[in-house]
């Protein structure tokens, strides 16, 4: 990705985000996935094409699913920014996705996500070990588990859970929200050990009264 396909797909990013439902809807499968080749569409006009034959639902999950794609695919740029940010040179391999400061031990796998509903209704900030817990023993199951050093990052808007969605198009905030993790990185960081691996969180937040901000702790 270079600057020009940030911007083009960062704006088409933030219109179909207007359709697309904070849930899935249906559990992430294989069977659906396999129906188109999403990998290869790089535009919504492509993606457009190739699910026009398929039902609603699956028109629904499968824009979702390429929406989180391209979210993570721009997050990975917007990490790669900074010089002491470098991405994985093989696309294909799924041990990392980006390393810091040429360090072998600081190479991490980037995962876009939000709150668990169960701990929504009194979620802070504070109990990163709990989510990063919860997100390592539930988002990683069946042929998708894999246990590796992670970065987080969480989407969760206090006003309206329902607009966290739209915090995984806040670019600007995202940016200046990943400089301040490579910066807190040089100082150092207390990661969160989760069997051999580490992980930490990034929060994209939204406060009640529809103010933006991001925390690491």
């Amino acid at each position: 990705m270079d600057e020009s396909e940030y911007i083009r797909i960062g704006k088409e990013l933030q219109n179909l985000i207007k359709s697309i439902p904070l849930n899935w809807g249906r559990i992430q499968n294989n069977k659906t996935d396999s129906k188109i080749n999403m990998f290869a569409c790089y535009t919504i006009g492509q993606l457009e094409k190739v699910i026009c034959g398929l039902n609603e639902n699956e028109k629904i999950y499968l824009r979702r699913r390429w929406f989180i794609w391209q979210c993570s695919r721009i997050d990975e740029y917007l990490f790669c920014k900074s010089f002491n940010v470098k991405a994985n040179p093989n696309p294909k391999d799924q041990d990392w996705d980006i390393v810091f400061y040429n360090n072998n031990g600081l190479r991490f796998d980037i995962k876009g996500t939000v709150v668990p509903k169960s701990m929504r209704k009194n979620f802070n900030t504070n109990n990163e070990k709990k989510i990063i817990n919860f997100y390592y023993e539930n988002q990683s199951k069946g042929i998708r588990y894999k246990v590796q050093n992670r970065l987080f990052i969480v989407h969760h808007s206090f006003h309206n859970q329902e607009r966290s969605i739209y915090l995984r198009c806040h670019w600007k905030l995202k940016e200046k929200a990943y400089d301040a993790f490579v910066e807190k990185l040089r100082l150092g960081v207390d990661f969160v050990k989760y069997e051999t691996v580490i992980s930490k969180c990034i929060y994209i937040l939204e406060n009640e009264n529809k103010e933006f901000s991001f925390k690491i702790n």
